[in-house]
């Protein structure tokens, strides 16, 4: 998880364009659409000094956070701090449509957002901005050319210089994916000079679904490295091409080393023919595979299979703290088990390495309040990634007493992912 640190200047600047009145406001939503940082901050503990706030308080609070980190958003990470509201736009949709009215990098993003929930047009986004000298803007022309008639424009911009067009496009090709785009789209997925665009271009091509779609993919699976393989594999799971010969070439994968067979086999839980050997190959990596091969099977093997339970029991028994934590975490989902496997995360926990902590979270997540409690603690951490982990992981247990001094917190990034998370975003 990458956090920035950042200053309270972007504050300072936002509050005279924000649209939300602030007559009648609590003093700590006034703080948070029209003062400073540190005035926010001081609100927020003046607010809190009778006990926390109500859980209505707090999102009224967040949410007014969310509209001041839109509009005050600025910088080189502008962009990417507006993207973080994605999962909370209907809550912070006006502020959206206020930023998206400027002319920088992040009203393209904004613009985005609001194209994704329906509110833009595709056909006017691509009229304004096809030929836009910012690659921000023309990549809005990228992402709404879904209609056949763009389909020719969408072609050009697999190749455009900006990254984010071409990202855009390969976007717009798992959206409405067409068939004669496939030879280009298997040449991007070889080319381009992303890793991250390689792996849409290859998704894209998979959402095509053919036979020549698989076979393409196929000729990419021998010739890439290990993460040109993986993406492969999620290619070869689309539902199309999963049923012209992507289940097939994903069991043969299942005898690949590394993480490839892993993922492969997760890929193939749901096929009748090949699941026993999917599960075999999962219950492998956890008993005996790397950290990674087990981390990557742990998260979808099935627990009802009695070679996984003897898998996980072998695992619990291993000298690698890094994935011990997460074994116990599934061995603790079992009725048998569950008990004992409680009890070492307990003893786990008392250690105070990221081990311990991960254990505590692990716990947390069981139900522990004493491990909430190490959690609560990690709120005051000097380093904004723990800080924003904890802060996540209560909100997803329930625990927002300790939360809102957090959306005061001196990272904008913090501030605008838990403004997001606790104004009613996933």
């Amino acid at each position: 998880m990458r956090v920035r640190r950042g200053s309270s200047w972007a504050w300072m600047l936002a509050g005279t364009v924000l649209s939300l009145s602030c007559s009648g406001a609590r003093p700590e939503v006034r703080a948070a659409l029209t003062g400073s940082l540190p005035e926010l901050q001081q609100q927020i503990a003046r607010a809190e000094q009778d006990g926390p706030l109500s859980d209505a308080r707090l999102k009224e609070l967040a949410r007014a956070v969310a509209e001041r980190e839109i509009a005050g958003a600025g910088g080189r990470d502008a962009a990417e701090q507006v993207a973080v509201f994605r999962s909370c736009l209907p809550q912070v949709s006006g502020a959206l449509e206020d930023r998206a009215s400027r002319g920088d990098e992040a009203a393209a993003v904004a613009n985005l957002l609001l194209f994704e929930a329906g509110k833009r047009s595709a056909s006017d986004f691509v009229a304004r901005y096809r030929e836009a000298d910012s690659g921000a803007f023309r990549a809005l022309a990228a992402r709404a050319a879904t209609s056949p008639a763009h389909a020719e424009l969408r072609r050009r911009y697999f190749t455009d210089p900006d990254e984010r067009v071409r990202r855009a496009a390969f976007d717009a090709a798992l959206r409405a994916p067409v068939a004669s785009h496939l030879p280009d789209l298997l040449e991007a997925a070889r080319l381009d000079p992303s890793g991250a665009n390689r792996a849409r271009a290859a998704q894209a091509a998979g959402r095509v679904g053919t036979e020549a779609a698989v076979l393409g993919l196929s000729d990419l699976f021998s010739s890439g490295d290990e993460q040109e393989q993986l993406a492969v594999l999620d290619a070869w799971s689309e539902p199309r091409s999963y049923h012209a010969g992507g289940e097939r070439e994903l069991s043969r994968a299942l005898s690949r080393p590394g993480l490839v067979s892993v993922s492969a086999a997760s890929l193939l839980l749901r096929s009748r023919e090949s699941r026993a050997a999917a599960v075999a190959v999962l219950a492998r990596a956890i008993a005996d595979g790397t950290d990674d091969e087990r981390r990557l099977a742990l998260s979808s093997a099935p627990l009802s299979e009695r070679t996984v339970k003897e898998a996980l029991e072998k695992a619990a028994k291993s000298p690698s703290p890094a994935v011990t934590p997460l074994v116990l975490a599934r061995l603790a989902e079992l009725p048998g088990a569950g008990p004992q496997a409680r009890a070492r995360l307990e003893k786990l926990a008392e250690d105070k390495s990221d081990y311990g902590l991960d254990a505590s979270y692990a716990l947390a997540r069981l139900g522990s309040l004493r491990a909430v409690s190490r959690v609560e603690q990690e709120l005051s951490h000097a380093r904004s990634a723990r800080r924003l982990r904890a802060a996540l992981t209560l909100a997803s247990l329930g625990k927002t007493q300790h939360l809102a001094p957090r959306l005061g917190d001196r990272d904008p990034f913090v501030r605008a992912t838990l403004s997001c998370r606790l104004s009613g975003g996933r």
